[in-house]
């Protein structure tokens, strides 16, 4: 049951549902899935750094819990630190990652395995590539979409570049939390890969990403159920 891939997605759907004109707000989401609800969370720290949370609580078959702390500057997600605890049935994992922009280095833990590995600029870390998504899907605006857009992300102890394709015509998601139309982005793998990944991005709800489908071994879609403003 690889849900990790999936729920390190997810976190997107938290942000606050706003107007062009406002700036991101503190917030808190459920979200829902055929492996269970999640909720989460984003709030703004006393230094000005953001932290997004989330957790999944399954009972005795499965817990995710997840956060990233990040610096929002110009539109732009840079990553500070992320922690990743998860046990399906008997089995868990651990993860963890420190960026260090001044060395321009990111140190990580990944179970047993731990090392350093260079950084590069603008890149996002495990949870901020849907939501950079999101934020640069709002500064486009509608009429200024690209067919294509890449990302340099962090993942396992590696930099990877994501690269996804947009279909420009809308098509209608029914969510709990409403019907809306949305675009449809899907990530980009090896033609002989088997992985799919898809978001859906609503303009009427600011490019909040809606609904989320991922294939890897079990299939998983994940819908924004619920939402509200905290603090």
């Amino acid at each position: 049951m690889k849900i990790i891939h999936a729920f390190a997605l997810i976190i997107a759907a938290s942000i606050q549902i706003l107007t062009a004109s406002e700036e991101i707000k503190p917030s808190r989401a459920t979200l829902q899935s055929n492996v269970g609800e999640m909720q989460v969370e984003m709030i703004k720290l006393d230094n000005g750094s953001w932290k997004l949370t989330s957790l999944l609580d399954g009972g005795s078959i499965v817990r995710r819990e997840e956060s990233e702390v990040f610096e929002l500057i110009d539109n732009q997600i840079k990553p500070l630190n992320y922690k990743f605890n998860q046990r399906i049935l008997f089995r868990r994992y651990k993860a963890s990652a420190e960026f260090d922009w001044s060395k321009n280095e990111v140190s990580f833990i990944e179970n047993k395995d731990q090392g350093i590995i260079a950084l590069e600029d603008n890149v996002l870390g495990p949870s901020s590539a849907s939501l950079q998504l999101r934020l640069d899907f709002r500064e486009f605006g509608e009429e200024n979409i690209p067919d294509e857009i890449s990302y340099i992300v962090y993942w396992k102890g590696v930099i990877k570049n994501r690269v996804y394709s947009v279909k420009k015509d809308k098509e209608s998601v029914e969510t709990s939390f409403g019907t809306y139309e949305a675009y449809k982005v899907s990530r980009k793998f090896d033609d002989e890969s088997d992985r799919s990944q898809v978001f859906w991005l609503a303009p009427d709800l600011d490019y909040s990403v809606i609904k989320i489908y991922d294939k890897n071994d079990r299939e998983v879609e994940i819908k924004i159920k619920d939402f509200q403003e905290i603090g």
